[in-house]
């Protein structure tokens, strides 16, 4: 049963990625991000009304509030650089960047909680970093130079922070015990009200144009978690698997990516992607 679920999650969030491309690709990033973000917020609503969770939802603790408030900054910080580097990097190079975001996270709790890591995932560590080198060789054939190159750097920050964020609901949902479509639903509405304040300001070089995708984005984004969701409940669902067959989308986003927008260069790009996913795998299953 949880096999299904998170075929299910992988697929769509493979599609959502595209649909992140298709919606920034030489648009305005802040409107497009309002608009993908209110979708998404109102698609956690109606699943939390029809599941009769909404009240439950509300009824949260000042402290908490105010935590989940947070990480919408952080989330909303990452979701930014994301989409600032999805707007001009090919999402053939954008996507691989984004699946190393496990070595961020195990960095993280290496320095935040003096976790130790296995010479198991050492190994996995050492492969992902090996993928990136490969990647920015790769890269230099399209004329994308990973050290001066602004939109690699965006797409590498918004990676790390997305591994803050995953850090940070280790807190939020082992620690303090909130659900996590109670996380999802008040940490996106903060994101709301950041987008709009950031898309009412003047001075935007790249003009708005709307796209169908835009809120298609927001509507994957939950439609994928609920998939996931499923699947953790399932009582012998293994984690560490499905979070590798999660991350694995990567491999359907980057071949229909390239199908989809015209890409190339992607035999050397899928060596390099290879080795990410063989690290990533690695860091997964690693105990």
């Amino acid at each position: 049963m949880w096999l299904g679920w998170i075929l299910a999650s992988c697929v769509v969030l493979s599609l959502y990625d595209l649909s992140k491309k298709a919606s920034v690709r030489d648009n305005a990033v802040f409107p497009t991000l309002l608009g993908s973000t209110v979708s998404g917020w109102l698609a956690v609503t109606a699943f939390l009304l029809f599941r009769g969770e909404f009240a439950a939802t509300l009824s949260l603790p000042p402290r908490h509030i105010a935590l989940l408030l947070a990480k919408s900054g952080i989330v909303g910080a990452s979701w930014t650089a994301t989409y600032m580097a999805l707007r001009t990097l090919p999402i053939t190079c954008a996507a691989p960047i984004r699946a190393t975001g496990p070595l961020w996270t195990l960095a993280g709790a290496i320095v935040l909680f003096a976790e130790v890591p296995t010479l198991v995932q050492a190994a996995g560590m050492a492969m992902v970093v090996a993928g990136c080198v490969l990647f920015s060789l790769s890269a230099r054939h399209e004329g994308i130079d990973f050290r001066h190159n602004r939109a690699v750097w965006f797409a590498f920050l918004g990676t790390v922070l997305g591994s803050c964020s995953a850090l940070y609901d280790k807190h939020l949902l082992k620690g303090l015990g909130i659900p996590t479509m109670t996380v999802l639903w008040w940490f996106l509405g903060g994101m709301c009200v950041i987008y709009a304040v950031a898309a009412a300001l003047p001075r935007r070089k790249t003009t708005f144009s709307w796209r169908w995708t835009i809120p298609l984005v927001g509507v994957l984004l939950a439609l994928s978690d609920a998939c996931y969701f499923n699947a953790v409940s399932v009582p012998d669902a293994r984690i560490s698997v499905l979070s590798m067959i999660r991350r694995s989308s990567v491999v359907l986003t980057f071949f229909l990516g390239g199908a989809v927008f015209h890409e190339t260069n992607l035999r050397r790009k899928a060596v390099a992607l290879a080795a990410i996913l063989v690290g990533v795998m690695t860091l997964c299953l690693a105990k």
